[in-house]
This record gives C-alpha cells, structure tokens and sequence, in this order.
C-alpha cells in the first residue's frame, strides 16, 4: 500500500515535470501560441490531480484518526476510488476494533452481573460518599432501594456512615445496625480499588446474627455442660460428707472423724471456689493497647523465659523478612506465644530427637505465625475441644491457656487454629 501510493506519487510528478519542461521549451524556442497554452492547462490539471490525490489520503487518514478518538467504530469507508486499498485497511482495523469493543462489553456485562448477584452484599463508595455500585444482596440486606449514598445507612443506624467510613482499607468490624427494626450485628470488611487514577472503597455486608445466635447457645452449651460436671463433681461428694458428718453427731468419740469430714467439705469447696475464680479470669481479657514491635524480639524473649523447658529441645525459628513487623498488644502477645510454646515444650516431652519450629511471614497482607511440634498427635476428638474453657489434655492442666489465647486473638481481629499436618501439631497465629 505504501508502495503503491508511493509510486503513483512520483509517476504524477515526472508527468508533470515533462509536462512543466515541454511549456518552458515551447514559449522559449517556438513562437507558437496554442502549443504553451494547451501545456499549461495540462500541467494545471495535471497539478491538481496531484494534489487530489495526495488530499485523498489526507482526509482518509483524518476520517480513521478521529473515528478511533471518538470510538466511533461504525464508520465505514468507501473502497470504490483510488484509495480502495488504503480504505480497505481502514476498515480491516476498525472491524477489529468492533470486535475488541464486542469482546470488551460482553466481559464487562458478564462481571457486572457476578458482581450483581454474588451472595456478597457489596457497596462501591465513590471518594464524595456516592455509590458506584450497590449489588442486588445488598439492598435485599439492607431493605433500601433507594440506596444512592453512604450516608443513606443512616436508616439503619444514626451512626453507621460514620462507623463504615473509620473502617480501614484491608480491616473489619463489627457494626450494630438495625433491619426493618430487629438489631443484627454487621462484619464490615473494606479495602481500596482505583479507577482512572481516583480512589474508591469497596465494602462487604454480613449479617452474623443468625451465626452469632447459633455460635452463642453453642457456647452457652459448652459453658453448662462444663460448669455441671465440675460443680457436681465438688457437690457430690460434699452432700455424702455432710449426711455422713450429721449421722457422727449422734456417735460418742466421732469427733475425730467429723473433724476429716468437715475439712474435707472446706477442701473440696476451695476447689470449687477455685474453679468460678478461674472462669472469672476468662472474662477479664483486657482491651489490646496496639503498638508497632518485630517479631523476631518478641520470639527472642519468649525463648529467652523458657529456657528451662526448651533446654533439651532443637528450637527453630524462621521468620521471613527478618525485620518483619506486627502491629498488637506486646504484653497480650507474649501471653499468647508464651503459652503456645510451652504447650509445645510439654507436648515433646520424652520425646527422641524433640523439636520445635517456629516461622512467620506475610500471607495475603497477614501476618501468620506457625509453632509447630513433633510430639504425639492429640486424640481426634480433641482438635475441636481444646479451645472450650477447662478442657485439657494434660493431668495438671488448667484448661484455660488456649481459651484466653483464642479470646486474645479475637481482641486482635485475628484467629487462631491447631491441626496436625506431616507427623507435626500446628498452631497457627494469623494477624
């Protein structure tokens, strides 16, 4: 195509210059009058041809430029004249742009409508509080069809707006709210999306009502059956020492034996004064007070106070970057850590060649801690129980170390979870 137009070019030129040198031989060495004019209207002609011709494509290219700025790719050129070549590559490139545009539409109708009807409820909160984006679960959750405003949450709690706007990009919370007048707690994720250079939010809706009810008479469950076998278990034996102990009354000399029995009721009862003392312990969880520390010290410290325990284990520590930084209470922390790898160290007791890994790194913008041990595997039952209070494994246990952690890693927005992977128990810290 270059080349054709190229050669049109020049051949449309050497005709005119001929053309040019005829008329300046013709007024210079005849004395013809007709000759130079015929010539000179010829080489007019000819000049204008030329200069149609460059034109064309000119234009052409003006046609197809703005075209493709203004996307207006339903223009067509015409391939009947001399530029039917070049045309004809005009069109070729705009029918692949039809079909990029076709290609590009159904995609994004495509993802409009996952995004529509994903069981998600999302919000896409523009930077002046507009909705971009308000999916069909959101407003079935929220019971607002004429949501166009962040601050149109305000329906469901004066101040919710304001509790979804302090949200974080990458953090969550939970939010009271109240639909169509029954409270529900709301867990509200956020996180940041840019779109032609702006900065918008995208938050998440859950309603965990209905899990929180259910989770809670679990719990509540585990608490009584709990709180009964330990308190029948003092009681039991009071109620015997104590109908024991008034038949004596009756007994010359018994004094003795009624002395036993009435202190063993004391011993038993401290026990069981004990044990609510305990269950107190567990609702006294203070708030996190966070500051930014590394991890590495925190784990240097905590080895450094059970160096007795770890004397006779192969302690491993792989934190990857080394200078990898956690954002927590440091005091809550190291009671939790502290208390996982003791669990560890007792866990690999008498164990040949015991040993202990602890790693750490980034995962999805978390920070996740792993302590790992080689000791003997819980009982499979076990896995699911070791979080209730006062369920241990171990014959002096207290049963509460890993329920105080877990309420900890709550505090923190976080989790905590064991499982036995490759021969090794696991318990994993996500942050």
């Amino acid at each position: 195509m270059r080349r054709r137009f190229r050669v049109l070019a020049l051949l449309q030129a050497m005709l005119l210059f001929v053309t040019l040198f005829a008329l300046a031989w013709t007024l210079l060495a005849t004395s013809h009058v007709a000759v130079p004019v015929v010539l000179g209207g010829a080489a007019l002609l000819q000049l204008l041809v030329l200069v149609r011709y460059v034109e064309s494509h000119v234009d052409a290219l003006e046609d197809f430029f703005s075209a493709i700025n203004y996307e207006d790719f339903t223009r067509q050129f015409v391939t009947r004249d001399v530029d039917a070549e070049l045309k004809g590559a005009f069109n070729r490139v705009i029918e692949r742009f039809q079909d990029a545009r076709a290609d590009r539409d159904v995609q994004a109708n495509y993802l409009e409508a996952v995004v529509r009807h994903i069981p998600l409820p999302l919000l896409a909160v523009r930077g002046d509080g507009t909705l971009r984006l308000v999916n069909n679960p959101a407003r079935r959750l929220t019971g607002l069809n004429s949501l166009r405003r962040l601050d149109d949450l305000a329906a469901l709690g004066e101040d919710l707006p304001r509790q979804v706007r302090a949200i974080e990009p990458g953090q969550q919370r939970l939010l009271q709210a109240s639909i169509r007048d029954v409270p529900v707690e709301l867990r509200v994720a956020a996180s940041e999306i840019r779109i032609g250079g702006n900065a918008e939010r995208l938050y998440s809706l859950e309603n965990l009502s209905g899990e929180l009810t259910a989770r809670e008479s679990s719990a509540w469950r585990n608490l009584i059956r709990v709180l009964t076998h330990e308190i029948m278990n003092t009681l039991t034996p009071i109620s015997s020492l104590a109908q024991t102990s008034a038949g004596l009354l009756d007994e010359p000399g018994a004094a003795d034996d009624v002395r036993e029995a009435i202190e063993t009721i004391a011993r038993r009862s401290e026990g069981l004064m004990h044990f609510v003392s305990r269950y107190r312990e567990l609702l006294q969880v203070p708030q996190p007070v966070p500051r930014t520390f590394t991890l590495q010290s925190a784990v240097d410290d905590a080895l450094k106070l059970l160096a007795g325990p770890l004397a006779d284990v192969d302690v491993t520590v792989a934190i990857s970057p080394a200078n990898l930084e956690l954002r927590a209470d440091p005091g809550l922390f190291d009671q939790v850590l502290l208390n996982v790898v003791k669990n560890a160290a007792e866990a690999v007791g008498g164990v040949d060649d015991a040993a202990i890994r602890i790693s750490a790194g980034l995962e999805y913008g978390r920070v996740l801690i792993r302590i790992a041990d080689n000791g003997p595997a819980l009982p499979e039952d076990a896995f699911d129980q070791v979080f209730v209070p006062f369920f241990t494994t171990k014959r002096d246990g207290s049963g509460i170390g890993l329920s105080l952690s877990r309420q900890v890693m709550t505090a923190h927005g976080g989790e905590i979870a064991i499982a036995r992977k490759n021969g090794w128990t696991v318990v994993s810290l996500v942050f």
